[in-house]
């Protein structure tokens, strides 16, 4: 990428940020347009630049194409989506959701940069979605998702703590550092390659640098089906939970789920699952005895979101979970639906969420068996409604400005008044079921434009402009 100076850096941002902002609010308010000093993990001195992200909004309407030096923090619920190829240089992310589909996103700057992820959930689609770490990256507490056939590519040092890495459908990893930029895992973390569903056929690939497991606190790699694969010429190590000897494992040669009987053909260095690398080397896993075929999750109408999936075979399958998360990383259990249990047959599957969240809403299934071992399924992302039936009078405003929650009423709900630098000039919290009708006084401000912004309890947010006439 172009380096630019700390001072053009700052300058160009304020450019964009203000060229976003003044014909209506977008979702990024510049708090610190001086670069007030904060001091990289690698000894940058140089002036940052902070974002926040307080409604659903996108990489174009606010942030630089190369950013340097960048904190962006992201309002819990909401999702920055990157609707450009976006290159970053020593640059923090602190909470919500990132997602881009199709598309680069690059980390750059090599042994003097470092990039990190705290509680910021990165999920990428499309067979072009690619994240590629130039430079060094840290992932604190988050949760990265590949899916359909998107890349993650590293060749500098990766740290995950707390934190996991789910390569789905034909996805891949992979990394091509050298040993002194390993990827190091702690605090529970793991990196699983595939779903559980005999259709992900993914893979996690190293060349040339070691992969360090550190598992004093079960930290893992999975691999989920035999068609997921592990390639590492190198070995992969371990710590001992109550010394710091470290124990090393070879991969290559092991030829485990491969060969006759098997979709894949043996190599001398690639692991196909189902298996666990561990504290305690290299075990089998539990395969998903259920072929599942098809899933799919399709908007009915404005009210209901419909789940359907085949499989082509179960042997002691019990039963179905559907999981939905507002995120793609927190998910909770909304149904059940039992399985056949045993069958060679095609059978068919349906459930329908009743009461999805408005905005963006992500399914997956939880395939339980008999013995207690499951699986998961890919996502399937479906829009609902947003906040609906929001009204608000008069307008233009003179003395006060009402507002009609309507629907939004059933959920917790905040209401904020801003001007168009993105300041928060009033708010008001509204709990669920106790009225429709906000009201703001507005006489103590000027002739122009305002921002009316309705967040609710599931994620869902609206803005609309607002004329203030003092005249």
């Amino acid at each position: 990428m172009n380096s630019l100076t700390n001072t053009n850096t700052v300058k160009k941002t304020k450019k964009s940020v203000k060229n976003a902002i003044l014909p209506f609010l977008t979702a990024f308010a510049l708090v610190s347009a001086t670069g007030a000093s904060a001091q990289s993990s690698y000894g940058s001195n140089a002036a940052r630049i902070t974002y926040n992200v307080t409604t659903n909004h996108n990489w174009s309407d606010g942030l630089p194409t190369n950013c340097t030096n960048c904190n962006i923090t992201i309002s819990k619920g909401t999702t920055l989506t990157i609707d450009k190829a976006v290159t970053l240089q020593n640059c923090n992310f602190d909470g919500g959701t990132v997602s881009i589909k199709d598309l680069t996103l690059q980390f750059a700057g090599g042994n003097n940069a470092n990039t990190s992820f705290k509680g910021t959930n990165l999920l990428v689609y499309g067979n072009n979605g690619a994240v590629i770490a130039n430079s060094a990256l840290s992932v604190t507490g988050a949760t990265f998702i590949f899916n359909d056939a998107s890349s993650f590519k590293t060749s500098y040092q990766v740290d995950l703590s707390a934190s996991r890495v789910n390569i789905y459908d034909n996805s891949s990893m992979q990394s091509t550092g050298s040993e002194s930029s390993s990827i190091n895992l702690s605090n529970s973390s793991q990196i699983v390659i595939g779903s559980g569903i005999r259709t992900s056929a993914s893979s996690f690939a190293i060349s040339g640098s070691v992969c360090n497991i550190n598992v004093y606190d079960n930290s893992s790699i999975v691999l989920g089906n035999q068609n997921n694969s592990y390639s590492n010429w190198s070995k992969f190590n371990t710590a001992s939970s109550t010394t710091s000897t470290l124990n090393s494992y070879a991969t290559a040669g092991i030829k485990m789920n491969c060969g006759n009987g098997y979709p894949n053909s043996c190599s001398n260095v690639a692991l196909y699952g189902p298996a666990i690398l561990s504290s305690g080397g290299i075990a089998t896993g539990n395969s998903i005895p259920v072929v599942l075929v098809g899933f799919s999750a399709e908007l009915n109408n404005d009210r209901t979101i419909g789940l359907d999936w085949d499989t082509k075979q179960e042997v002691n399958s019990g039963h179905f979970e559907i999981e939905r998360s507002l995120n793609g990383s927190v998910w909770n259990q909304i149904g059940t639906v039992k399985a056949k249990g045993n069958s060679a047959t095609a059978s068919d599957y349906v459930y329908t969420d009743q009461n999805p969240a408005a905005g963006m809403n992500y399914y997956r299934l939880k395939l339980v068996n008999l013995d207690g071992s499951f699986g998961y399924t890919d996502i399937k992302v479906v829009r609902s409604a947003m906040v609906t039936n929001v009204s608000f009078f008069p307008n233009p405003a003179t003395d006060y400005v009402n507002i009609s929650l309507g629907a939004s009423a059933s959920t917790e709900t905040t209401v904020r008044l801003l001007n168009q630098a993105g300041q928060v000039l009033q708010e008001k919290k509204v709990p669920a079921g106790s009225g429709t009708i906000v009201s703001f006084p507005v006489q103590q401000y000027h002739t122009g434009f305002y921002i009316l912004a309705i967040a609710s309890a599931d994620g869902s947010h609206e803005t609309s402009k607002l004329l203030i006439n003092r005249s």
